[in-house]
């Protein structure tokens, strides 16, 4: 299943520890703030918004509740999922989570673990082969960079040991990711060899 779009995340969010959709959700901003180094709120009025217009997520949730991905409380998943995307952040935020990924998972600034460190490569694997939808391969081809973008203009980027970089500009692509942040990353990258294939001959 791929956490990366919304059946897959939606499934993953239905497996997070807590009980009660409060002690999940707690769990969840944790874990957020932990990464960010700060915490982290959710914009009611985006949430607000998005729990209003959701039907096509709760469909997706039913679905993987039917085919058996979903074991239980379907909707609670899904409203849950739909908080997860009204947090706010900014790019401050989004480069200190690229990071600490960058950092076997924990804070650079912080010092928190923010994940278990064995976990970090399977969430870049994922990152790298599904982060930026339909243009994915063609993102790794060109940069080599696990990442991850978000409709609202985000993308962050990790060079495994070596840095984190975020940026947010909202004009998306035919696949929905961010043109000037995928361009600026690139740039920037390449500049501070950040392509973790591109190893010099000796």
């Amino acid at each position: 299943m791929n956490a990366m779009v919304n059946p897959g995340a939606i499934t993953a969010t239905s497996m997070l520890g807590g009980g009660t959709a409060d002690g999940i959700w707690n769990n969840l901003i944790t874990c957020y703030s932990d990464f960010a180094g700060r915490t982290l709120l959710v914009n009611k009025e985006v949430y607000d918004s998005e729990a209003a217009t959701n039907q096509r997520n709760q469909a997706i949730s039913m679905l993987m509740f039917a085919y058996g991905h979903v074991k239980a409380e379907p909707l609670r998943a899904c409203d849950i999922y739909t908080r997860q995307c009204a947090v706010s952040v900014n790019a401050k935020d989004l480069a200190m989570m690229a990071a600490t990924l960058a950092n076997g998972g924990k804070n650079p600034v912080t010092g928190k673990q923010a994940m278990k460190a064995e976990n970090v490569p399977q969430v870049l694997a994922v990152m790298a082969t599904a982060g930026l939808y339909d243009d994915s391969g063609k993102w790794l081809f060109n940069t080599g960079l696990p990442a991850k973008s978000g409709v609202g203009g985000g993308i962050l980027a990790v060079s495994p040991g070596k840095f984190g970089i975020a940026v947010i500009s909202p004009p998306l692509d035919g696949a929905g990711n961010s043109v000037k942040a995928q361009k600026a990353i690139a740039d920037i990258s390449n500049a501070l060899g950040g392509n973790p294939y591109a190893a010099a001959s000796r």
